[in-house]
Order: C-alpha cells, then structure tokens, then sequence
C-alpha cells in the first residue's frame, strides 16, 4: 500500500464515522445492493440459492436482507469453489498453498491474500480476500488501531517512525498476524513478532533490543508482558496499546491500563472479515463497523454481510459470536454491549 494513499484513504474513512444513522443506513445499502447483484452475476452458489429462496434479479434491489437465505461454515466447506466468483480459486488449491509454502504474508497465485481458520470444527476453512479487499480491511484496521485520535495526531505518531510489537500466534496464515503485518508496513513503521510459544528469555532479549513503543497482539499474551514489567524484567513507554484476536475482560484491562498506563484500543475481528468493531472505553460498548459490514442478530444468531469481499461474497454468513445490539446515537456507529 502507497503511504501517501493510506493516509488520503484513512482520512476519507474515519469521515464515515461522523455520518448520521440515515447516511450510513444509505451507504450501507447501497453497497449491500452492489454485492448481491454481484454475487448473483458471479456466484454459481448464490444464484442458485437465491432463486431456490424465490428471490428473482429484481429482488435484489428490494428485498430486506433477511429474506435472503443464510450460509454456515459447513456451508462454505461443502460449496467453496461455486460460492467464490472467480473461477482460479479452488479450495484444493489453497490446500495445497498452504501445506507447501511457507506461513507467510505472500499472496496466493500473487494476488489473493489467504486466511485460515479451523473454527470448532477442526477442519481448515479459507477465507480469502481480493487486493482492493485486503486493502480495504487494512484501513478499517488501521483505523481501528488509531481510534481516538485525529489526523494531526496520527500525522505525528507515524512521523516519528513506531516501533510496534506484535505478540500472538504467528506461525500460520492467521488474519491478525497477516493484516498487522500488512498495516506496519503500509504505514512506514519498525515491527517485530514475537510468537506465543516463544521462551520468556527470548522475549525479553527481544523486546529489550528492540525496545517498542506500541503493543499488540492477543490480550493472554500482553498480560505476559505486563508482568514482565512489574518484574522489571523489560520497560516499555508504550504510546499505545492494542488487544486483538481473543475477548478482553474488564479485570485484565484494569489491569493491562495501570501497567502500561494508558488505555487499551480493543478491537474486534474475525477471518471472516478481520475489521468488524472496536472498543475504547467499556462502557460505551463494542463499536460496529457498518460502513464496512452488515450485521444482523435474530435470536441471539449473529449473521455477517462483508460489504467489501467480492473475491468470496459471506453473505448473511452465521458466526458464532453471541453479541447485543444497541441502537446508534446520532453521529455514532452502532455499538454491541
């Protein structure tokens, strides 16, 4: 990703922000609309699945979105090279990419970028995004991570040249690792990985010369070096720091804030789409990225429209997740508890 572009694409995102309930319901629908029909013109799977539900190409400009038939994992194990829009991908194929080649952030066939997830099945499922959609999610990650503070201030931050530290698992094509990864590079900042399963000796030797300035990674594992801290095994002056990948409870997060004495940017994410929400303070709750998804939760189901992955279309695609809604203020995006 161009720097200088980052920065122009940035500034337009965090604009959707401001945008009032009846704008981003606009917005919304109206990349909702473009992906169904696109879906409908490139998705062997989701034409047929539509008009098995009645649903005609002229629905497709109507219809709420809750008439549409919804998808599970099993779902997209069972009919993965139909759904996908492009006819290079196949799910054997990804297989094989990522039996052979390393675990790393190169792209399959040079321009699909691959997640993996085994989920409670245990059976690997792929996830994959186009360029424009993995740059796309990036700036909803970066956004995330930069939450609270204005473009002056993120101006500075950057021009200073972070040094941020990624811990988690990052021995596998995992989104978090892949996208953070992806995002520092984007950005022009010094990064450095820190596996989970690293030794503690390691850990420290590392952080100790490479001396970062912003920290994330899953919350399990910035408890780790919190207490490295009180230790006084490492010092970190952290600017910011930001817990992904695993739920964050309030006690760690007390915690986590008095140690490195600042708040904790939690965000909220999946493969299915890396960029879902972000969290600052509690008790305002979970922030929803409706400019970039459409969720819906019916009976406690939490279902998943990515609005910007048209290399594979998740439309109405259940999770797991089991969240609350709550309604948007005016100029707020809507929020879970």
């Amino acid at each position: 990703m161009n720097y200088l572009k980052i920065l122009i694409d940035l500034y337009r995102l965090k604009k959707n922000v401001k945008l009032s309930a009846k704008e981003m319901h606009s917005l919304q629908n109206k990349k909702l609309r473009r992906l169904l029909r696109f879906a409908w013109e490139h998705s062997a799977y989701y034409r047929v699945a539509f008009e098995n539900a009645g649903i005609t190409k002229e629905h497709l400009y109507t219809l709420p979105l809750s008439c549409f038939p919804a998808i599970d994992k099993q779902v997209l194990l069972e009919h993965f090279d139909e759904l996908v829009t492009v006819p290079d991908l196949k799910q054997e194929d990804l297989r094989e990419f990522d039996a052979e080649e390393a675990a790393d952030r190169k792209p399959h066939q040079g321009k699909y970028h691959v997640v993996h997830s085994s989920g409670s099945t245990g059976k690997p499922g792929y996830f994959v995004y186009g360029e424009d959609a993995w740059n796309q999610m990036l700036l909803g990650i970066i956004r995330a991570d930069l939450w609270d503070m204005s473009m002056p201030q993120i101006l500075r931050l950057l021009m200073k040249r972070p040094r941020i530290v990624y811990i988690a698992a990052t021995d596998g094509r995992y989104g978090g690792a892949m996208a953070v990864g992806d995002g520092i590079d984007g950005v022009g900042a010094e990064q450095m990985y820190l596996d989970i399963k690293t030794p503690v000796a390691e850990w420290i030797r590392q952080i100790r010369e490479f001396q970062p300035n912003i920290v994330i990674g899953y919350p399990s594992a910035i408890k780790i070096l919190a207490q490295l801290m009180e230790k006084g095994d490492v010092a970190i002056e952290a600017r910011r720091v930001i817990s992904c990948g695993e739920p964050l409870g309030e006690a760690l997060r007390k915690n986590l804030e008095k140690v490195f004495q600042t708040p904790i940017v939690n965000i909220y994410g999946a493969s299915e789409s890396l960029a879902l929400g972000v969290e600052t303070n509690p008790e305002k709750g979970m922030f929803l990225f409706d400019d970039l998804n459409l969720i819906e939760v019916e009976n406690g189901v939490m279902y998943l429209t990515c609005l910007y992955n048209y290399a594979q279309p998740l439309i109405r695609y259940q999770l797991s997740d089991h969240l609350t809604l709550q309604a948007a203020g005016e100029g707020e995006l809507p929020c879970i508890a």
